[in-house]
Protein backbone atom coordinates (compact mmCIF):
# COMPACT_ATOMS: atom_id res chain seq x y z
CA UNK A 1 0.00 0.00 0.00
CA UNK A 2 1.83 3.61 -0.99
CA UNK A 3 1.14 5.52 1.89
CA UNK A 4 1.40 8.97 -0.10
CA UNK A 5 -1.84 8.34 -1.18
CA UNK A 6 -3.99 10.38 1.67
CA UNK A 7 -6.71 7.64 0.68
CA UNK A 8 -4.84 4.60 1.77
CA UNK A 9 -3.70 6.16 4.25
CA UNK A 10 -7.17 6.59 5.72
CA UNK A 11 -7.49 2.58 5.19
CA UNK A 12 -4.90 1.95 7.08
CA UNK A 13 -5.88 4.13 9.99
CA UNK A 14 -8.85 1.81 10.79
CA UNK A 15 -9.28 -1.18 12.51
CA UNK A 16 -9.75 -4.34 10.46
CA UNK A 17 -12.66 -5.02 11.60
CA UNK A 18 -14.17 -1.46 10.86
CA UNK A 19 -13.04 -1.82 6.95
CA UNK A 20 -14.31 -5.33 6.57
CA UNK A 21 -17.63 -4.46 7.69
CA UNK A 22 -17.42 -1.29 6.19
CA UNK A 23 -17.09 -3.21 2.69
CA UNK A 24 -19.69 -6.05 3.36
CA UNK A 25 -21.71 -3.00 3.60
CA UNK A 26 -21.17 -1.93 0.42
CA UNK A 27 -21.92 -5.10 -1.38
CA UNK A 28 -24.79 -5.37 -0.02
CA UNK A 29 -26.12 -2.00 -0.37
CA UNK A 30 -27.30 -0.39 -3.29
CA UNK A 31 -24.59 0.15 -5.90
CA UNK A 32 -23.36 3.98 -6.67
CA UNK A 33 -25.09 2.48 -10.55
CA UNK A 34 -27.97 0.94 -9.13
CA UNK A 35 -28.82 3.74 -6.70
CA UNK A 36 -29.21 5.77 -10.06
CA UNK A 37 -31.25 3.31 -11.72
CA UNK A 38 -33.56 3.19 -8.85
CA UNK A 39 -33.59 6.32 -8.75
CA UNK A 40 -34.59 6.58 -12.61
CA UNK A 41 -37.38 4.11 -12.04
CA UNK A 42 -38.95 6.50 -9.41
CA UNK A 43 -39.19 9.26 -11.29
CA UNK A 44 -40.69 7.14 -13.86
CA UNK A 45 -43.53 5.36 -12.24
CA UNK A 46 -44.16 9.23 -10.81
CA UNK A 47 -44.55 10.36 -14.66
CA UNK A 48 -46.16 6.92 -15.02
CA UNK A 49 -49.14 7.66 -12.26
CA UNK A 50 -50.02 11.24 -14.27
CA UNK A 51 -50.21 10.25 -17.75
CA UNK A 52 -53.32 11.16 -19.68
CA UNK A 53 -55.32 8.10 -19.47
CA UNK A 54 -54.64 7.53 -15.35
CA UNK A 55 -57.36 7.09 -13.01
CA UNK A 56 -55.14 9.40 -11.21
CA UNK A 57 -54.47 11.60 -13.45
CA UNK A 58 -54.10 15.49 -11.53
CA UNK A 59 -54.34 13.54 -8.55
CA UNK A 60 -50.73 12.96 -7.45
CA UNK A 61 -50.21 15.91 -5.26
CA UNK A 62 -46.59 14.35 -4.60
CA UNK A 63 -44.54 11.46 -4.95
CA UNK A 64 -41.49 10.93 -2.31
CA UNK A 65 -39.04 8.01 -1.16
CA UNK A 66 -39.41 6.39 2.34
CA UNK A 67 -37.89 3.91 4.55
CA UNK A 68 -34.51 2.73 3.48
CA UNK A 69 -34.29 4.70 0.17
CA UNK A 70 -35.19 7.78 2.00
CA UNK A 71 -32.08 7.57 4.63
CA UNK A 72 -29.53 5.65 2.38
CA UNK A 73 -29.94 2.37 4.56
CA UNK A 74 -31.35 -0.18 1.66
CA UNK A 75 -30.22 -3.38 1.97
CA UNK A 76 -29.99 -6.86 -0.95
CA UNK A 77 -32.75 -9.38 0.52
CA UNK A 78 -31.77 -12.50 0.00
CA UNK A 79 -27.82 -13.95 0.70
CA UNK A 80 -28.22 -15.58 -2.98
CA UNK A 81 -29.29 -12.84 -5.02
CA UNK A 82 -29.01 -8.79 -5.35
CA UNK A 83 -32.85 -8.19 -4.99
CA UNK A 84 -33.67 -4.47 -2.99
CA UNK A 85 -36.85 -3.07 -2.26
CA UNK A 86 -37.48 0.81 -2.26
CA UNK A 87 -40.30 2.62 -1.20
CA UNK A 88 -41.88 5.33 -1.73
CA UNK A 89 -45.38 7.60 -1.17
CA UNK A 90 -47.57 8.84 -3.21
CA UNK A 91 -50.09 11.35 -1.81
CA UNK A 92 -53.13 11.30 -3.47
CA UNK A 93 -56.44 13.88 -3.47
CA UNK A 94 -58.47 11.44 -1.80
CA UNK A 95 -61.36 12.67 0.57
CA UNK A 96 -59.97 11.58 3.76
CA UNK A 97 -62.63 9.37 4.45
CA UNK A 98 -61.99 6.86 1.28
CA UNK A 99 -62.53 3.71 1.77
CA UNK A 100 -59.24 1.68 2.03
CA UNK A 101 -59.56 -0.73 -0.18
CA UNK A 102 -60.87 1.65 -3.20
CA UNK A 103 -57.61 4.17 -2.59
CA UNK A 104 -55.90 0.74 -2.81
CA UNK A 105 -57.37 -0.17 -5.92
CA UNK A 106 -57.14 2.75 -7.64
CA UNK A 107 -53.88 3.17 -7.34
CA UNK A 108 -53.06 -0.28 -8.02
CA UNK A 109 -55.25 0.23 -11.39
CA UNK A 110 -53.45 3.42 -12.63
CA UNK A 111 -49.58 1.71 -11.78
CA UNK A 112 -50.71 -1.98 -13.88
CA UNK A 113 -52.83 0.20 -16.26
CA UNK A 114 -54.43 -1.71 -19.51
CA UNK A 115 -53.63 -4.76 -20.83
CA UNK A 116 -50.10 -4.67 -22.99
CA UNK A 117 -49.07 -1.56 -21.36
CA UNK A 118 -45.31 -1.46 -19.65
CA UNK A 119 -46.34 -2.26 -16.07
CA UNK A 120 -49.12 -4.41 -16.95
CA UNK A 121 -47.39 -7.81 -15.90
CA UNK A 122 -45.00 -6.02 -13.38
CA UNK A 123 -47.32 -5.13 -10.99
CA UNK A 124 -48.77 -6.52 -7.78
CA UNK A 125 -50.71 -5.90 -5.10
CA UNK A 126 -49.90 -5.86 -1.43
CA UNK A 127 -51.66 -5.35 1.60
CA UNK A 128 -50.67 -1.55 1.68
CA UNK A 129 -48.87 -1.14 -1.15
CA UNK A 130 -48.74 -1.67 -5.10
CA UNK A 131 -45.65 -3.55 -6.06
CA UNK A 132 -43.57 -2.87 -9.22
CA UNK A 133 -41.00 -5.55 -10.26
CA UNK A 134 -37.87 -5.10 -11.93
CA UNK A 135 -34.67 -6.90 -12.93
CA UNK A 136 -32.81 -6.71 -9.36
CA UNK A 137 -35.49 -4.38 -7.60
CA UNK A 138 -38.68 -3.85 -6.73
CA UNK A 139 -40.30 -0.67 -5.62
CA UNK A 140 -43.20 -0.26 -3.58
CA UNK A 141 -45.65 2.25 -4.01
CA UNK A 142 -48.02 3.38 -0.82
CA UNK A 143 -50.76 5.76 -1.31
CA UNK A 144 -51.34 8.10 1.19
CA UNK A 145 -53.93 10.89 1.87
CA UNK A 146 -52.26 14.42 3.19
CA UNK A 147 -54.02 15.70 6.68
CA UNK A 148 -54.58 19.12 6.98
CA UNK A 149 -53.48 20.79 10.11
CA UNK A 150 -50.56 18.26 10.57
CA UNK A 151 -46.60 18.33 10.64
CA UNK A 152 -45.65 18.43 7.15
CA UNK A 153 -46.57 15.11 4.93
CA UNK A 154 -48.52 13.66 8.16
CA UNK A 155 -51.25 11.42 6.88
CA UNK A 156 -53.31 8.48 6.33
CA UNK A 157 -52.08 5.08 4.69
CA UNK A 158 -54.78 2.19 3.73
CA UNK A 159 -54.32 -1.18 4.83
CA UNK A 160 -57.11 -3.81 2.65
CA UNK A 161 -56.73 -7.18 1.75
CA UNK A 162 -59.66 -8.39 -0.55
CA UNK A 163 -59.92 -11.94 1.18
CA UNK A 164 -60.39 -10.04 4.34
CA UNK A 165 -62.82 -7.05 3.77
CA UNK A 166 -63.71 -6.73 7.68
CA UNK A 167 -60.13 -5.90 8.82
CA UNK A 168 -59.42 -3.10 6.32
CA UNK A 169 -58.48 0.29 8.05
CA UNK A 170 -57.12 3.55 7.66
CA UNK A 171 -54.02 4.14 9.58
CA UNK A 172 -51.76 7.91 10.58
CA UNK A 173 -48.31 7.75 9.10
CA UNK A 174 -45.21 10.52 8.53
CA UNK A 175 -42.41 8.26 7.33
CA UNK A 176 -41.19 11.50 5.64
CA UNK A 177 -41.38 13.44 9.29
CA UNK A 178 -39.25 9.56 10.42
CA UNK A 179 -36.75 10.53 7.71
CA UNK A 180 -35.97 13.25 8.60
CA UNK A 181 -35.64 12.68 12.45
CA UNK A 182 -33.59 9.64 11.31
CA UNK A 183 -31.12 11.48 9.41
CA UNK A 184 -30.96 14.46 11.88
CA UNK A 185 -29.63 12.17 14.42
CA UNK A 186 -27.44 10.32 12.09
CA UNK A 187 -24.95 12.70 10.76
CA UNK A 188 -21.98 11.60 9.04
CA UNK A 189 -18.47 11.74 10.03
CA UNK A 190 -16.74 13.74 7.34
CA UNK A 191 -13.75 11.47 7.39
CA UNK A 192 -15.21 8.35 7.43
CA UNK A 193 -18.11 8.96 5.43
CA UNK A 194 -15.75 10.74 2.69
CA UNK A 195 -14.09 7.22 3.09
CA UNK A 196 -17.06 4.79 2.80
CA UNK A 197 -18.23 6.60 0.04
CA UNK A 198 -14.82 6.21 -2.09
CA UNK A 199 -15.12 2.70 -1.42
CA UNK A 200 -18.37 2.33 -2.39
CA UNK A 201 -17.30 4.31 -5.89
CA UNK A 202 -14.06 1.88 -6.03
CA UNK A 203 -16.16 -0.80 -5.76
CA UNK A 204 -18.56 -0.11 -8.41
CA UNK A 205 -15.55 0.31 -10.91
CA UNK A 206 -14.07 -2.59 -10.31
CA UNK A 207 -17.37 -4.27 -10.48
CA UNK A 208 -18.59 -3.16 -13.63
CA UNK A 209 -15.24 -3.70 -15.39
CA UNK A 210 -15.43 -7.00 -14.20
CA UNK A 211 -19.04 -7.66 -15.68
CA UNK A 212 -17.92 -5.61 -18.69
CA UNK A 213 -21.46 -3.82 -17.99
CA UNK A 214 -22.61 -1.70 -20.60
CA UNK A 215 -24.85 0.57 -17.69
CA UNK A 216 -21.76 0.97 -15.76
CA UNK A 217 -21.58 4.99 -15.47
CA UNK A 218 -21.92 5.82 -11.59
CA UNK A 219 -23.32 8.38 -10.31
CA UNK A 220 -21.56 11.40 -9.92
CA UNK A 221 -18.61 11.14 -6.93
CA UNK A 222 -20.32 13.76 -4.54
CA UNK A 223 -23.25 11.94 -4.37
CA UNK A 224 -24.17 12.13 -0.99
CA UNK A 225 -26.26 9.23 -0.53
CA UNK A 226 -22.93 7.51 -0.37
CA UNK A 227 -21.21 10.08 2.82
CA UNK A 228 -22.92 7.37 5.67
CA UNK A 229 -22.39 8.08 9.22
CA UNK A 230 -21.39 4.95 11.04
CA UNK A 231 -24.96 4.26 12.32
CA UNK A 232 -26.39 3.93 8.56
CA UNK A 233 -23.71 1.43 8.31
CA UNK A 234 -24.54 -0.19 11.34
CA UNK A 235 -28.00 -0.09 10.39
CA UNK A 236 -27.60 -1.29 6.78
CA UNK A 237 -25.53 -4.85 8.88
CA UNK A 238 -28.54 -5.55 11.18
CA UNK A 239 -31.15 -5.36 8.23
CA UNK A 240 -29.15 -7.87 6.64
CA UNK A 241 -28.45 -10.02 9.49
CA UNK A 242 -32.12 -9.95 10.05
CA UNK A 243 -32.96 -10.90 6.71
CA UNK A 244 -30.95 -14.03 6.67
CA UNK A 245 -31.52 -15.18 10.47
CA UNK A 246 -35.36 -15.23 9.41
CA UNK A 247 -34.94 -16.70 6.03
CA UNK A 248 -32.97 -19.22 7.14
CA UNK A 249 -34.50 -20.10 10.71
CA UNK A 250 -37.92 -18.58 10.77
CA UNK A 251 -39.16 -18.30 7.10
CA UNK A 252 -43.12 -18.30 8.73
CA UNK A 253 -42.87 -15.12 10.69
CA UNK A 254 -43.08 -11.77 9.95
CA UNK A 255 -39.78 -9.66 10.18
CA UNK A 256 -39.15 -7.40 12.95
CA UNK A 257 -39.39 -4.19 11.11
CA UNK A 258 -37.45 -2.18 8.92
CA UNK A 259 -38.36 0.62 10.81
CA UNK A 260 -38.17 0.16 14.43
CA UNK A 261 -34.68 -1.42 13.99
CA UNK A 262 -34.27 2.59 12.44
CA UNK A 263 -35.85 4.06 15.49
CA UNK A 264 -33.40 2.03 17.66
CA UNK A 265 -30.66 2.80 15.55
CA UNK A 266 -31.69 6.38 15.55
CA UNK A 267 -31.84 6.72 19.58
CA UNK A 268 -28.70 5.11 20.21
CA UNK A 269 -26.30 7.07 17.33
CA UNK A 270 -23.04 9.04 18.50
CA UNK A 271 -22.20 6.94 21.21
CA UNK A 272 -19.14 5.08 20.25
CA UNK A 273 -16.09 5.68 18.05
CA UNK A 274 -15.59 2.74 15.32
CA UNK A 275 -18.21 0.96 13.12
CA UNK A 276 -17.48 -2.38 14.87
CA UNK A 277 -18.41 -0.77 18.39
CA UNK A 278 -21.13 1.13 16.82
CA UNK A 279 -22.64 -2.16 15.67
CA UNK A 280 -22.15 -4.20 18.82
CA UNK A 281 -23.71 -1.24 21.17
CA UNK A 282 -26.69 -0.71 18.81
CA UNK A 283 -27.20 -4.86 18.98
CA UNK A 284 -26.86 -5.09 22.50
CA UNK A 285 -29.43 -1.82 23.02
CA UNK A 286 -31.64 -3.45 20.96
CA UNK A 287 -31.67 -6.76 22.92
CA UNK A 288 -32.01 -5.00 26.54
CA UNK A 289 -34.79 -3.58 25.16
CA UNK A 290 -36.28 -6.00 23.87
CA UNK A 291 -35.36 -8.16 26.43
CA UNK A 292 -36.49 -6.04 29.33
CA UNK A 293 -39.91 -6.24 27.63
CA UNK A 294 -40.45 -9.78 27.25
CA UNK A 295 -39.09 -10.28 31.08
CA UNK A 296 -42.07 -7.79 31.84
CA UNK A 297 -44.40 -10.30 29.88
CA UNK A 298 -45.21 -7.44 27.47
CA UNK A 299 -44.91 -6.61 24.02
CA UNK A 300 -42.37 -4.05 22.57
CA UNK A 301 -44.33 -0.50 21.47
CA UNK A 302 -42.59 2.64 19.54
CA UNK A 303 -44.19 5.37 17.52
CA UNK A 304 -43.03 7.49 15.03
CA UNK A 305 -41.34 10.80 17.39
CA UNK A 306 -43.04 13.13 14.40
CA UNK A 307 -46.61 11.53 14.75
CA UNK A 308 -47.51 9.98 17.97
CA UNK A 309 -50.57 8.15 16.50
CA UNK A 310 -47.92 6.73 13.81
CA UNK A 311 -47.16 3.41 15.66
CA UNK A 312 -44.43 1.59 14.17
CA UNK A 313 -44.95 -2.10 15.98
CA UNK A 314 -48.44 -1.86 15.11
CA UNK A 315 -47.95 -5.59 13.05
CA UNK A 316 -44.84 -6.66 14.39
CA UNK A 317 -44.72 -8.17 17.47
CA UNK A 318 -47.53 -10.26 17.18
CA UNK A 319 -47.43 -12.01 20.68
CA UNK A 320 -44.43 -12.87 23.08
CA UNK A 321 -43.36 -16.34 20.75
CA UNK A 322 -42.03 -13.29 18.40
CA UNK A 323 -39.89 -11.52 21.03
CA UNK A 324 -38.02 -14.65 22.12
CA UNK A 325 -37.08 -15.63 18.60
CA UNK A 326 -36.04 -12.28 18.04
CA UNK A 327 -34.20 -12.31 21.18
CA UNK A 328 -32.36 -15.44 20.91
CA UNK A 329 -31.20 -14.27 17.08
CA UNK A 330 -29.89 -11.06 19.11
CA UNK A 331 -28.00 -12.86 21.39
CA UNK A 332 -26.30 -14.64 18.84
CA UNK A 333 -25.79 -12.29 16.85
CA UNK A 334 -23.94 -9.93 19.78
CA UNK A 335 -22.05 -12.93 21.06
CA UNK A 336 -20.49 -13.36 17.36
CA UNK A 337 -19.88 -9.42 17.24
CA UNK A 338 -17.74 -9.86 20.23
CA UNK A 339 -15.84 -12.65 18.78
CA UNK A 340 -15.07 -10.66 15.93
CA UNK A 341 -13.73 -7.61 17.68
CA UNK A 342 -11.12 -10.07 19.90
CA UNK A 343 -8.00 -11.15 18.55
CA UNK A 344 -8.56 -13.87 16.22
CA UNK A 345 -7.46 -15.02 13.09
CA UNK A 346 -8.73 -13.51 9.72
CA UNK A 347 -10.28 -17.29 8.98
CA UNK A 348 -12.38 -16.71 11.63
CA UNK A 349 -13.39 -13.58 10.79
CA UNK A 350 -14.02 -14.18 7.82
CA UNK A 351 -16.62 -17.23 9.05
CA UNK A 352 -18.06 -15.16 11.41
CA UNK A 353 -19.03 -12.61 8.90
CA UNK A 354 -20.29 -15.38 6.60
CA UNK A 355 -22.51 -16.32 8.83
CA UNK A 356 -24.13 -13.43 10.00
CA UNK A 357 -23.98 -11.32 6.47
CA UNK A 358 -23.70 -13.99 3.92
CA UNK A 359 -21.07 -16.20 2.16
CA UNK A 360 -20.65 -14.00 -0.93
CA UNK A 361 -20.09 -10.30 0.27
CA UNK A 362 -17.89 -11.57 2.78
CA UNK A 363 -15.79 -13.90 1.29
CA UNK A 364 -15.29 -11.12 -1.28
CA UNK A 365 -14.57 -8.36 1.17
CA UNK A 366 -12.22 -11.04 2.64
CA UNK A 367 -10.50 -11.20 -0.85
CA UNK A 368 -10.36 -7.16 -1.12
CA UNK A 369 -8.47 -7.11 2.39
CA UNK A 370 -6.03 -10.04 1.19
CA UNK A 371 -5.50 -8.46 -2.07
CA UNK A 372 -4.94 -4.59 -0.33
CA UNK A 373 -2.30 -6.73 1.98
CA UNK A 374 -0.67 -8.01 -0.68
CA UNK A 375 0.16 -4.91 -2.44
CA UNK A 376 1.70 -3.53 0.50
CA UNK A 377 4.17 -6.02 1.02
CA UNK A 378 5.00 -6.43 -2.51
CA UNK A 379 5.46 -2.69 -2.82
CA UNK A 380 7.14 -2.05 0.50
CA UNK A 381 8.35 -4.94 1.78
CA UNK A 382 7.44 -4.40 4.98
CA UNK A 383 4.12 -5.64 7.37
CA UNK A 384 4.38 -2.31 8.92
CA UNK A 385 1.13 -0.13 8.87
CA UNK A 386 0.14 2.80 10.75
CA UNK A 387 -2.94 2.20 13.03
CA UNK A 388 -3.13 0.64 16.31
CA UNK A 389 -5.60 -2.29 15.03
CA UNK A 390 -4.04 -2.29 11.50
CA UNK A 391 -1.62 -5.38 11.88
CA UNK A 392 -2.10 -7.18 8.64
CA UNK A 393 -4.39 -10.47 9.63
CA UNK A 394 -3.57 -12.27 6.66
CA UNK A 395 0.20 -12.37 7.56
CA UNK A 396 0.13 -11.64 10.92
CA UNK A 397 -2.76 -14.42 11.57
CA UNK A 398 -5.25 -11.92 13.63
CA UNK A 399 -5.83 -8.69 14.68
CA UNK A 400 -5.26 -5.98 17.83
CA UNK A 401 -8.94 -6.24 19.57
CA UNK A 402 -10.67 -2.72 19.09
CA UNK A 403 -10.93 -0.93 22.34
CA UNK A 404 -13.93 -3.20 24.82
CA UNK A 405 -17.30 -3.23 23.60
CA UNK A 406 -19.66 -0.55 25.27
CA UNK A 407 -22.66 -1.88 27.73
CA UNK A 408 -25.61 -1.42 26.55
CA UNK A 409 -27.29 1.02 28.44
CA UNK A 410 -30.38 0.18 31.18
CA UNK A 411 -33.65 0.75 29.87
CA UNK A 412 -37.13 1.90 31.34
CA UNK A 413 -38.79 2.46 27.96
CA UNK A 414 -40.07 0.30 25.36
CA UNK A 415 -40.95 3.21 22.90
CA UNK A 416 -41.79 7.08 23.39
CA UNK A 417 -42.70 6.43 26.94
CA UNK A 418 -43.27 3.80 29.69
CA UNK A 419 -47.18 4.07 29.10
CA UNK A 420 -47.09 3.25 25.37
CA UNK A 421 -46.53 -0.60 26.71
CA UNK A 422 -49.48 -2.12 25.70
CA UNK A 423 -50.77 -5.30 27.82
CA UNK A 424 -50.60 -8.65 27.20
CA UNK A 425 -53.15 -9.53 25.30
Amino acid sequence: MNYSDRYLRQIASYPIVDVLLADVAIRIQLSPTDYQLAVDHYHAINEWLERQDSPLAGAVRDFYPQGGFAIGATVARHSTDDEFDIDVMADIAYRTDVDPEDAQAILHDAIRGERGSRYYLKTDRKTRCSTVNYDGMHLDVTPTVRLAGTIEKTGLIFHSKLEEPWAKKSLFANPHGFAQWFLSRTPPDQDFGTFFERRSLDYDRERAILSKRADAAPVPEQCPAYQKSRAVIALQLIKRWRNLAYDKRHGARRLPPSVLLAFYVATHANQTKSLAEDLSFQVESMLAIVGEAQDRGQRVSARNPMCNDDILTDRWPADLSDQAVFIRELTDFAVKLRRLRGEIALSEMQQILEDLFGEKPARSAVKDHVKRVGQDVGSTGSRFTPGKASIPAAIAGGVAAPSSVRSAPPHKFFGDHPDDVPKRR
